[in-house]
């Protein structure tokens, strides 16, 4: 079991996100923007896995891995981008940042997200 923080602007999409991980019998902690993430993680900081969408008020998804990654107790915690944008730029430039493992393009299968998460957390 993994505990996992899922940032998303999208009360729905957080909603399908914890219930496919409850599933997978994972813990789930939500936000619903990068600033809120920031702002649990300075408090909290034992996640395994962070998901994070790109285009979301406040601070956005990009701005949020490159925080992430100058903060020493949270640079370690593999990100997982869940957005609706795919364009090879913003992926390559993402994936420099040196946190993002993945990169799911909503919407993608429950398959895909359980195959990607064997990938990326410890056995």
């Amino acid at each position: 079991m993994a505990r996992i923080l899922i940032i998303d602007d999208s009360d729905s999409v957080r909603s399908t996100l914890k219930n496919l991980l409850t599933e997978m019998k994972h813990q789930v902690v939500e936000a619903e923007d990068g600033k809120i993430a920031l702002e649990i993680l300075d408090n909290e900081q034992n996640f395994d896995l962070i998901m994070c969408d790109v285009n979301m008020p406040n601070v956005n998804g990009m701005e949020f891995i490159e925080q992430q990654s100058a903060i020493d107790g949270i640079k370690s915690i593999p990100t997982i981008m869940c957005t609706t944008e795919s364009h090879p730029k913003l992926v390559l430039k993402a994936k420099r940042v040196g946190v993002v493992r993945a990169w799911l393009v909503k919407p993608f299968k429950a398959q895909r997200l359980k195959e990607t998460l064997e990938r990326i957390l410890p056995a």
